[in-house]
């Protein structure tokens, strides 16, 4: 069955699993450890996001954006502004995985550069990802964690993401040449009925995330849409991403009772400004997810955490698993061409964005301590 082969290829589940295994031979687990709020939330918003697949939104809205584009700028243009916009939706991971096929269909001419536009794409979709709770699996864990209102999580993640997308829009102004192109894209229809039950199950998700309805609700209400409109999109929901947070919440909730670890964690989150630096500098080597779920059971520097973890998504290719999946999409669509170059490229604007991002999330700790 599709399940298990996802469950026994997924190399972050195993990790995590592994984790929370060596872990348990330091400290006993404790059931306190696990955040069932997190979650109920993310089951339910992974049905969510596959309902939204199933039914083609990105791809309905990005064959009716691309299918205007003139030149090459205006199509990376586009193609950033849909991948920055759907990934406040339905994950960064989904975005990419959607966006990058089409973008090699939409743009495969001899004059349109691959490498900038997977790595733009990529880059667009961290970002966008950071404005929503829905963006992302760690933003998720952090309002749940943190029980942050709604007006706090946006006054952070509000300011970051524009900017950064302004600063997206510059960068692919710099590097893409406006070259005359013609896109050919598969058009896609919604049907009016799987849209209606798409948003009911957005809005109820969302009151669940916030805590106005309990989240148990939200994932009925999300089975039984999954259900009445396809009840294959139930085994294709990324149950993999669940047991791995599982096995996280296990593996932090016993390194926190190891004395001599917990310590040395707990000096590296002294301030926000260690805090920021720390979830950057552990996102590049071991992915924003589990540096998030590890920090925060340390600290209550909530923007530093928010802001780093975020940014940190930026820079190496496992800094974020959308930055992974990215490269295994341009392997598969390119052919196996030019992999140093995307390498070389995507390692080159991933530096550039941190930089300065990075220096802009600092100015938003001074204004949101």
């Amino acid at each position: 069955m599709q399940i298990f082969k996802t469950l026994a290829t997924d190399t972050m589940l195993w990790l995590a699993a592994a984790a929370a295994i060596i872990t348990s031979f330091l400290s006993t687990p404790q059931v306190a450890d696990i955040n069932f709020h997190t979650l109920y939330s993310l089951l339910s918003m992974m049905i969510l996001v596959q309902i939204l697949e199933d039914i083609g939104l990105l791809q309905y809205f990005s064959s009716k954006f691309t299918a205007k584009a003139r030149d090459t700028r205006q199509l990376m243009w586009m193609l950033v502004i849909l991948a920055f916009g759907g990934a406040m939706l339905i994950t960064n991971d989904v975005t990419v995985l959607i966006m990058v096929p089409l973008f090699f269909r939409a743009g495969h001419q001899p004059h349109t550069n691959q490498i900038w536009g997977v790595v733009l794409i990529t880059a667009a979709a961290n970002i966008g990802s950071a404005l929503t709770p829905f963006g992302n699996t760690h933003n998720l864990f952090l309002l749940s964690h943190y029980n942050l209102a709604l007006f706090d999580f946006f006054k952070i993640s509000v300011p970051y993401s524009l900017l950064g997308l302004l600063l997206l829009l510059l960068i692919t102004w710099v590097l893409i040449k406006p070259r005359a192109l013609e896109v050919h894209v598969k058009h896609y229809n919604i049907q009016p009925r799987a849209l209606i039950i798409a948003l009911i199950v957005t809005i109820i998700t969302f009151l669940a995330v916030f805590k106005i309805i309990p989240t148990l609700i939200a994932v009925a209400v999300a089975v039984t849409a999954a259900i009445l409109l396809d009840k294959a999109i139930l085994f294709r929901v990324d149950y993999a991403t669940i047991l791995t947070f599982l096995c996280f919440f296990v593996a932090v909730g016993n390194i926190s009772r190891f004395p001599s670890i917990a310590r040395v964690l707990q000096n590296l989150v002294h301030t926000p400004q260690s805090t920021f630096l720390t979830a950057v500098g552990f996102s590049q080597f071991m992915s924003n997810v589990p540096a998030t779920i590890l920090i925060a059971k340390f600290t209550q520097n909530i923007p530093a955490i928010f802001l780093g973890t975020n940014t940190g998504g930026l820079g190496t290719t496992i800094a974020s698993m959308c930055n992974l999946l990215a490269y295994k999409q341009y392997i598969i669509h390119s052919q196996k061409r030019h992999l140093g170059a995307y390498f070389v490229h995507s390692l080159l604007v991933n530096l550039i964005l941190l930089i300065i991002i990075g220096l802009l999330s600092w100015g938003l700790m001074l204004i949101f301590p």
